[in-house]
């Protein structure tokens, strides 16, 4: 994919999910969201930019771990 393209998307990415988070209806705002998701999987997996996919890999990595919770049996 020609690296105009990826920047388009990219842009039209970051307007949905800009749009969905000031959006009022939680309906029409998680749809902004998801379409904003769908963009970016399509620049990473089917643009095959390997800058990218690193980077996100590399912001994968440090997010922090889950807690577990203990249960106390008494």
């Amino acid at each position: 994919m020609p690296w105009w393209i990826t920047l388009i998307l990219l842009a039209m990415m970051i307007f949905l999910w800009v749009s969905g988070r000031r959006n009022s209806d939680d309906v029409i705002g998680l749809l902004e969201k998801m379409l904003a998701i769908g963009l970016a999987m399509v620049v990473l997996f089917i643009g095959q930019n390997i800058l990218l996919e690193s980077i996100v890999l590399l912001i994968g990595l440090r997010l922090p771990a889950a807690r577990q919770k203990q249960l106390g049996i008494n």
